[in-house]
């Protein structure tokens, strides 16, 4: 999805969902319904980055776990 222009602040979803939301009520969208069908389309995107960031988490904990490990097996080679 596009989230517009390359400013960072136009970039964000925030800014994305007020566009197609005041798109909408100028439509003649009541409030209630704009934000139902905004929330909808949004909805996958928000997912998508939510998925990922738990792999980049999960990914992220994992490396911090093998080098803890690493030194951890170090520490004991040294000691003995």
């Amino acid at each position: 999805m596009d989230f517009g222009n390359p400013s960072p602040q136009l970039l964000h979803p925030v800014t994305t969902y007020l566009k197609m939301y005041k798109q909408l009520r100028k439509k003649g969208y009541n409030d209630e319904k704009a934000f139902r069908v905004v929330e909808g389309e949004l909805n996958t995107v928000f997912e998508s980055q939510r998925d990922d960031m738990r792999i980049l988490r999960g990914a992220a904990l994992s490396l911090h776990g093998d080098s803890y490990l690493d030194r951890a097996q170090k520490v004991a080679e040294l000691e003995s």
